[in-house]
């Protein structure tokens, strides 16, 4: 089997929103062209109304690198992270943090949100034998070649930072920071951190904290989200077809979306994209079909929208449309799904 072949039964790489929305906000806060720096990464602009739609890894990293070169901000993921904390991965982290006992519970609960909502990421805690410091530590989605590696290893950086302040307070530093590039950070990143011994060219990104650190509460009484308060989580997928539904997903409700723009956004040529999805059992107008009526379930656990704002929004010419295409896949009609959805208990 070629290397193409086996490549085209992997899964697409992708973010959640969650993530991509925090540099669109920091973006449009500095008055950047955000609409623009999407548009020039084939990146859907409308995925950013849910933090659980996902973009292509690949689209993410060039929109970093462009928007951080077009704005004169060579260190844009470190401030993103510096202003949004916890929150920069999801935005009820901070929340869901103050929910745990001690720190150690925590970040470990954290960790595993991420790594289920980033492809080929991995952060984690690692305490070396006999050692009173532990890791916390981030393998980024990108190799340290990739021309994003600055903005997501200080985005990372940040934001694990900003996940042991919710225990340690919002003065807490590191001791020791692992960074993967050869070159000094920037100056503003060495003012952040004064105190703390900076290591270059590392494996992985990390920060250090001692075991203290690890068995503290959070620093503040907080009343914590109640599961019911956002939809449930959908993790990134781990096979071909259903992550080309993820992204379709996100493209959904842009205007003149087809076959080609769903075929680039995923590395692929539209002859390719069908050739590889036929290979697979299906084609693509039935992912497209699945990706829809998905978000829809999604939308239709928003009662303040319109059923027939959702049919239009879904790309159907016509509300009753869509309401047997949501029939013959979920057994009910939309109105019935919604409120047998509001009627559970919370």
């Amino acid at each position: 089997m070629s290397p193409n072949s086996c490549n085209r039964l992997n899964p697409v790489p992708v973010h959640r929103v969650a993530v991509v929305r925090s540099f669109a906000q920091f973006l449009a806060d500095v008055g950047a062209p955000v609409e623009r720096e999407f548009r020039l990464a084939r990146l859907p602009y409308t995925a950013l109304e849910d933090v659980n739609n996902y973009v292509p890894s690949h689209n993410f990293w060039a929109f970093l690198v462009h928007a951080a070169r077009s704005q004169g901000i060579p260190d844009l993921g470190f401030r993103v992270g510096e202003v949004f904390g916890a929150n920069s991965v999801d935005p009820n982290l901070t929340d869901l943090l103050f929910g745990a006992p001690t720190a150690s519970h925590g970040l470990w609960k954290a960790c595993e949100l991420i790594n289920k909502t980033i492809s080929h990421c991995q952060v984690g805690l690692f305490t070396p034998p006999g050692s009173e410091q532990t890791y916390l530590f981030h393998r980024p989605s990108c190799d340290r070649h990739n021309p994003a590696i600055d903005q997501i290893g200080g985005f990372g950086l940040t934001t694990l930072t900003g996940m042991v302040r919710v225990f340690a307070g919002p003065q807490w530093q590191p001791t020791e920071i692992g960074i993967m590039t050869p070159h000094e950070p920037t100056r503003h990143f060495c003012e952040r951190f004064p105190n703390a011994q900076i290591r270059l060219d590392q494996q992985h990104s990390y920060i250090t904290l001692d075991s203290a650190t690890l068995k503290l509460p959070p620093s503040a009484h907080r009343a914590t989200l109640p599961s019911s308060a956002s939809p449930p989580i959908e993790y990134v997928h781990n096979d071909f077809v259903n992550s080309v539904e993820q992204v379709l997903q996100s493209h959904v409700r842009e205007q003149g979306m087809n076959v080609e723009m769903i075929a680039a956004s995923v590395g692929m040529s539209k002859r390719t994209l069908q050739r590889v999805l036929k290979e697979r059992g299906t084609r693509y107008s039935e992912v497209l079909d699945r990706a829809r009526l998905r978000l829809g379930r999604r939308m239709l656990q928003d009662a303040s929208m319109q059923i027939s704002d959702i049919s239009y929004r879904l790309g159907y010419s016509d509300p009753t449309h869509f309401s047997r295409a949501f029939r013959r896949s979920t057994g009910v009609n939309p109105s019935a799904y919604r409120e047998q959805f509001l009627s559970k208990p919370s």
